[in-house]
C-alpha cells in the first residue's frame, strides 16, 4: 500500500507492481495533486547542492521580511518549526555542504539514467527533451562562484560550458542585455511535470495497480511493531507492507504512527503562460532571484520561491509579482505577459537536505519514501526502484545508511 500519487508514490507502484507486487495507491486529492503537478518539470544533475549550506542562513535573512524575495518563513506557533529550523541550522556548515553535494552528483546522475529509460518508452508522451539547463547570471561575483562549483561538478563528470553575455544572447535570443553570462550544463533535461506523473499513473494500472484518489489516510491500526491497517475516508485497508510518500504531509502521517519525521513543507510557486508572444528555446535558471524557465509545450512556465509555511497553501501575492518580475530583469520580454495560470505546490524538506528512504524501526512494515525539496523529479522514478528493492527485503546499495529515516533517530 502506498500513501501519496505523487511522482515519488506511483514511481514505486510502477517499479513494485512490474516486479509482481500487487498494489494499492491512495490518495488524499488528485493525482499529483502535492508537488508534483505545476512544478518546473527540470531533471538536473546540475543542481546538485543541498539545500543548507555555509552562507545560507544570512543570504535567508536578506530576504526574510522580504515579501518579493524568493525565500520567507510563515511563522506559526509550533514547536516542531522552531526544533526544525535548529537542526537546519546545525547542518549548515562546510564538511556536509561538500560531502552532501557528492553524494546528489552520484544520485543525480543515477536519476538521470533511470529517467532516460523511461524516455525511451513514452517520452514523446509528456515532452521529455535533453537540452541541458542554461543558468544566467547578472552580477560577476555569483558567476564567478558559479564557474568553481562548475569545476567541482566537471570533477565528477557532470559536463558544463561557460558563456559570455554574447555567447548567451545567441544561444537565448529572450536573454536582455542586463545578461553578464551563463553556464550551460549539457544533461540536463526536462518534461511536462503533470503529463509525466499521468503518464506514470497509467504505466502502473497497465500492471494492475489500483489508485484510489479522494481517499485520506487518517488513522493507523498498530500492532506489535507493524502497522495492522490503514483507515481512510473510504474505508479501511489491510497490507503486507505500507509505503508513507505523502511529500509534505510525511511529518503528520508519520505522527499517527508515533513517530515524528522532520519535514517541513517549503510552498514553491509557479505562473503558467499559455501560447505566449515570447518563449525561450531551453530551459533556464536565473541564478541571483533562484527562478526557473521551462518551455512547455504551447506554454511558458516560471517557478521560484521557497517559503517553509508547513501545509499552509495561502498565495501571497507580492510573492507571485517578485517572481515575475525577478525573471523580467533577465527575460525583458516576460514583463508584460499575463499567466494563465498561477500553481503552488509544498516541496517536503529536511533538515539536512537529504531524501528519506527506508523502513521505520518502530514500525518495522513501514517504508518512507520522500524530503526530496526541490530535487523530487529528478529522484522520483530512482526513488521508486531504491524502494521497490526494499520492499523485497534487499538493499538498494551504497547510499542506503545515508538516506535511512534512523539518521533522525527515528
Amino acid at each position: 500500500m502506498i500513501i501519496g500519487a505523487g511522482v515519488v508514490g506511483l514511481s514505486v507502484a510502477y517499479y513494485a507492481a512490474s516486479a509482481g507486487a500487487k498494489v494499492i495507491v491512495l490518495e488524499k486529492g488528485e493525482i499529483g495533486a502535492g508537488s508534483s503537478w505545476g512544478n518546473a518539470g527540470l531533471i538536473v544533475p546540475s543542481f546538485f547542492e543541498p539545500l543548507p549550506g555555509p552562507g545560507v542562513i544570512s543570504e535567508g535573512l536578506k530576504h526574510l521580511f522580504d515579501e518579493q524575495g524568493y525565500f520567507g518563513i510563515s511563522f506559526r506557533p509550533d514547536l516542531r518549526l522552531i526544533y526544525w529550523l535548529a537542526r537546519f541550522a546545525r547542518h549548515c556548515n562546510r564538511r556536509e555542504f561538500y560531502l552532501h553535494a557528492e553524494l546528489f552528483m552520484k544520485l543525480n546522475h543515477e536519476g538521470l539514467q533511470v529517467h532516460l529509460e523511461l524516455a525511451r518508452l513514452g517520452g514523446l508522451e509528456y515532452d521529455f527533451s535533453q537540452k541541458g539547463l542554461l543558468y544566467l547570471f547578472l552580477t560577476r561575483n555569483r558567476l564567478s562562484q558559479a564557474r568553481e562549483r562548475a569545476a567541482r561538478a566537471r570533477d565528477s563528470g557532470i559536463v558544463s560550458e561557460v558563456l559570455s553575455g554574447e555567447v548567451v544572447r545567441a544561444l537565448e535570443p529572450a536573454a536582455g542585455r542586463a545578461v553578464i553570462g551563463g553556464i550551460r550544463y549539457v544533461t540536463d533535461a526536462g518534461l511536462d511535470p503533470a503529463r509525466f506523473v499521468e503518464w506514470l499513473a497509467r504505466q502502473a494500472s497497465a500492471w494492475g495497480v489500483r489508485i484510489m484518489t479522494q481517499s485520506e489516510v487518517f488513522d493507523f491500526r498498530l500492532g506489535r511493531n507493524r502497522v495492522n491497517s490503514v483507515l481512510t475516508t473510504k474505508g479501511e485497508f489491510k497490507s503486507e507492507q505500507v509505503v508513507l510518500a505523502g511529500g509534505a504531509w510525511l511529518a503528520p502521517l508519520s505522527r499517527h504512527l508515533g513517530v515524528n519525521l522532520p519535514v517541513e513543507g517549503g510552498k514553491g510557486i509557479s505562473q503558467t503562460f499559455s501560447k505566449p508572444k515570447m518563449n525561450v528555446r531551453q530551459p533556464l535558471i536565473l541564478e541571483e532571484h533562484h527562478v526557473a524557465v521551462s518551455p512547455l509545450s504551447n506554454a511558458l512556465r516560471i517557478t521560484g520561491a521557497l517559503e517553509l509555511s508547513g501545509l499552509d497553501l495561502t498565495l501571497n501575492p507580492d510573492r507571485v509579482r517578485g517572481i515575475h518580475r525577478s525573471a523580467g530583469r533577465y527575460l525583458p520580454l516576460i514583463e508584460p505577459l499575463h499567466p494563465s495560470e498561477i500553481w503552488r505546490g509544498l516541496r517536503p524538506c529536511t533538515p539536512d537536505g537529504l531524501p528519506l528512504v527506508g523502513r521505520l524501526h518502530s514500525v518495522n512494515n513501514v517504508i518512507v519514501a520522500g524530503g526530496h525539496d526541490t530535487k523530487g523529479m529528478t529522484l522520483g522514478p530512482l526513488t521508486g526502484q531504491y524502494v521497490t528493492r526494499l520492499l523485497a527485503g534487499q538493499s538498494f546499495g551504497d547510499f542506503e545508511p545515508r538516506l535511512r529515516p534512523a539518521r533522525f533517530w527515528l
